[in-house]
């Protein structure tokens, strides 16, 4: 019999159980992270395998941190910070967070970012946007991506391209941002592009809202991803 006085609310039990498996995770990093660090690959036979764990343990803690807070977007439990910052300094972080996992599959990553460019933007969100790109870049690039940002016309246009084999037709044009991007076949949910898409929307200025696109070719003729703040 249904218990009706006292319905579940499935969303919170999934978020609760999601910050729980997000902590668990974090620990399981760090502890990779020493691990990995001091397991060269002349010294550890291992190396590779473990590479490759960090590398889909970052993925799910990206995943987990992405529904925790499209959840809170849901519930109105988010804000956002908007603050002046540095374009270029924002670019130079994340790839350094992401940088052991690009050089072990010797992937070379080139920027294009004035150092004077500047935006009002939550740099937390774009960061865990861009941090996104380049940890899925890791699977699908072969040789390089190229990270580059600049100001057109009023707007930041910051795009991450690579020279790999490029998105599937089924995720070009908008089916992916009405919940037509899930493909059994691929294991792609489209959760990652709809989190850019919610984030760059939450940038506003007067009557203008941020977007991202994806195509292929760009400079590498693989894919481009792209997220354009006002």
């Amino acid at each position: 019999m249904e218990n009706r006085e006292n319905p579940i609310d499935f969303p919170s039990f999934l978020a609760s159980m999601a910050h729980d498996m997000k902590n668990s995770l974090n620990m399981l990093l760090n502890t990779l992270d020493e691990v990995v660090g001091s397991c060269t690959p002349d010294k550890c036979q291992s190396h590779r395998k473990l590479s490759l764990i960090q590398y889909e343990a970052t993925r799910v803690n990206f995943n987990l941190i992405q529904l925790l807070t499209l959840y809170k977007m849901d519930r109105n439990q988010f804000s956002v910070n908007i603050s002046h910052y540095p374009v270029v300094e924002l670019i130079e972080d994340i790839i350094l967070q992401n940088k052991p996992l690009l050089d072990f599959k010797e992937i070379g990553i080139l920027t294009e970012c004035p150092d004077d460019l500047t935006w009002f933007l939550d740099s937390n969100l774009v960061s865990g946007v861009i941090n996104n790109i380049l940890n899925n870049a890791y699977q699908y690039a072969s040789k390089r991506i190229l990270v580059r940002a600049n100001e057109d016309r009023g707007w930041l246009v910051i795009s991450v391209e690579d020279d790999g084999n490029g998105y599937p037709e089924e995720m070009l044009g908008a089916g992916i941002f009405k919940g037509r991007g899930v493909s059994f076949k691929t294991g792609s949910t489209g959760l990652g592009l709809y989190f850019s898409s919610m984030v760059a929307k939450l940038h506003k200025n007067k009557d203008r809202e941020g977007y991202i696109s994806i195509s292929n070719g760009g400079a590498y003729g693989g894919g481009c991803f792209t997220i354009t703040l006002p």
